[in-house]
Formats: C-alpha cells, structure tokens, sequence
C-alpha cells in the first residue's frame, strides 16, 4: 500500500451477537493469528505481515469494519475478517446427526467464520506446519511471528542452517525440521495453484501428513470441505452423545490413500473419519472444526460445563451433573 493516501473505512457485516464476538476469538483458531496484533480491548485488529499489511478491522456500533488506503485491500479485508464464507448457504447439506449441534453452534457463533490470507500461502503454511504437535498459542504464534521478524521473505528459510533458528527462534523438532519442508515446499508450489486437490502433492513432502494436508485446503485453498482432525476436535466429537458411538469406530486419515485418493474414490472412505466429516458436513466441515477448537478451549477445557449452550447434546456435562447431584446429596 502506498502511503499518503487516506484511509478508507467500508462496512464488511453487522455483528449479530455482539456479546459473543471480539477480534481475539475471531483470530485465536486460525492460522492466520501470527500475522496479526490485536488491541487490548480487542476491538481492533492490524495485519502487520504479508499481503495486505497495515489493513485494519475494528468493530464499531455492532459492526464490523475494514480500514485501509487500498481499494484491492478492502476487498481483501473479507478473507481476513472470514466474512467470505456464510454458514447460512450450507446448513441444508448436514446430515441429520448434526443438525442440532450445528444450528446450536451457528447461533452461538453467528459472527465467526474462518479468518484467512490465501495470498499469504507461504506464511500460512509455515503456521501451520509449526502447530504440529504442539501448544499453538504458546508456541507456534510466537515461532511464526520470530520468523516473519527475522526474514524479509520466509523463502529464504529453504537455506538457513538449524543453528541459526536455534539460536534465533527455538530448538524444538517443529523449528528445526522447517528448512527442509519449506523448501519441498518451495519445489511443488506452482503445480498446487490448480484444483485443491491437487494439495494431496504436499504428502511427498517429508514432515507433513494429512492433519498438514487438510488445514492447507482449508486455509490456502479455502476448500472448506475439508477439516484438520486434531485433537481437540476429537475430544469435542467424542463429548456428543449421538456420535460418540459412531466416532468410535472410525480411523484416523492416513499419509498413503491421502497421498493416493480423493476421499470419495477412497478404499477406506466408510472407516476415515475425514471422509465421515466430509459426507455428514459437506461444506460447513472445515468451520466445524474451527468452531470446535474455539469451543473447547472456550468452555471444555475451561470446564465451564453449567454455562455451556451446548451442554444438553454433551455427555461430560451429564456425568458432572450426576457428580454434582452426589455431592450435594451427601
């Protein structure tokens, strides 16, 4: 952007549910959070890295606005604020087994999409290969945000030796492995600009694995039939009394038929439950999974059972029920 030129401020929604909503909750499950600063009254929102850098969001009178001295910008603004994906246009392809969780999420969540920067593809990348097996906000956002410090161009990661990122940003596996996955990266980029399935090239690459491979479609590709399976979301699937039987019996996605097949040609389609997720979810799947990650950390993890909407579709909330029954009984 040019400096110079006067801000522009232009209207991307109204906020619903203003209670509900702040520029910290809409950023913290994307893998777009690095690239962002959030005002302590998380009100206000400044990309300060990559595509786009100094856009602002603020939410002002229960709307939610952009900032910018770019026109290109503004309409930018509607990857980074989610705005571009509206839950409404897909609840008529969930399966009946969601229907309720889903709408009850819906109406809790009104305000949140899936935050994104799909020109920032490398710098997403680079988020979400750090978030492998680690705390993603102690870890991985400061990683990311050491990086973006240190490098003009996260390109040139593809031939910085392990002492330096040692020394500059941390010693863990994730830091020290990125080199090398960076620049396989590097050598596939042009032949992923095409369908999203063509992502599943990513799998040759040493170090990523399907969760890898569905959080790029998700947040590069903005292929939101798809979903990382973390944990958190199979803790939260497996808290629903009308799933918790079927999650049961389901697999976790695997390197070599991802690598190999799209889901619905896939030979393990009736046991992987990503293509259970896929089929049951359709479109809604990838905001799924980012709402369940907001949700747990939200309530389950700090077990806020009693104040949880979602608390009548949850087994944990009947059994602390029945716990608390016995206590006061006694």
């Amino acid at each position: 952007m040019t400096a110079g030129f006067l801000m522009t401020k232009t209207l991307l929604k109204l906020i619903k549910n203003r209670e509900n909503i702040d520029l910290l909750k809409l950023f913290y499950p994307s893998f777009l959070l690095p690239l962002v600063s959030i005002s302590s009254d998380r009100l206000k929102a400044v990309k300060e890295y990559g595509y786009c850098s100094g856009v602002q969001l603020i939410i002002e009178d229960n709307k939610l606005y952009a900032l910018s001295n770019s026109i290109e910008c503004l309409r930018y603004s509607k990857y980074l604020s989610g705005s571009w994906f509206n839950t409404e246009d897909y609840l008529s392809s969930v399966s009946r087994d969601f229907k309720i969780i889903i709408e009850k999420m819906m109406t809790l969540y009104a305000d949140i999409g899936i935050p994104t920067s799909p020109l920032d593809d490398l710098e997403i990348f680079t988020s979400i290969i750090l978030s492998r097996n680690t705390d993603y906000h102690r870890n991985t956002v400061g990683w990311v945000r050491k990086l973006l410090k240190i490098f003009s161009s996260l390109e040139s990661l593809a031939y910085t030796e392990p002492d330096l990122l040692t020394c500059e940003v941390g010693s863990s596996y994730q830091v020290l492995e990125l080199p090398k996955i960076i620049s396989c990266y590097l050598r596939i980029r042009n032949s992923l600009n095409r369908s999203s399935e063509n992502s599943r090239t990513l799998l040759k690459c040493r170090g990523v694995g399907p969760k890898t491979l569905y959080a790029y479609m998700l947040f590069v590709k903005l292929d939101t039939r798809y979903a990382p399976i973390d944990t958190n979301l199979l803790h939260f699937l497996n808290r629903l009394r009308s799933l918790r039987d079927v999650i049961g019996e389901l697999v976790l996605p695997t390197k070599e038929y991802c690598l190999n097949y799209v889901c619905d040609e896939c030979p393990k389609n009736n046991t992987c439950i990503e293509a259970f997720l896929k089929n049951a979810l359709g479109s809604l799947n990838g905001w799924f999974q980012t709402l369940a990650f907001l949700h747990n950390k939200t309530y389950c993890t700090a077990k806020k059972c009693f104040e949880c909407p979602l608390s009548t579709e949850c087994l944990s909330h009947t059994r602390n029920k029945k716990s608390f029954s016995n206590y006061v009984g006694t």
